[in-house]
């Protein structure tokens, strides 16, 4: 395994139980994250949303300018058993029917 890999048993994952706002969180993550990564990140939490409401692929597609590559990838973590970003979507009241 690479030294950088993803463990999990950073001090990064404690640090986010920390945050207490989404301001917080926002100016936590960028200053550990390039304007890429985390503009990538709220991509994908807004495909997931648009998922989670059910709109197609190329709705979403035109809408976000996502590939169909990553919505795939973000549909397939929503459809896992164990998925958290889906539990948390549900958790805040995102489903199919619900709007923006």
């Amino acid at each position: 395994m690479a030294k950088d890999h993803p463990t999990g048993k950073s001090g990064l994952y404690a640090a986010f139980l920390e945050l207490e706002t989404p301001e917080e969180c926002y100016r936590f993550l960028q200053d550990v994250c390039s304007y890429a990564e985390l503009s990538a990140m709220e991509q994908r939490y807004n495909i997931a949303e648009k998922l989670m409401r059910k709109q197609s692929y190329t709705s979403i597609m035109g809408n976000i300018g996502a590939s169909s590559a990553i919505i795939s990838r973000v549909s397939r973590v929503l459809g896992r058993d164990d998925s958290v970003l889906r539990r948390i979507l549900e958790k805040n009241g995102v489903s199919a029917g619900t709007e923006d």
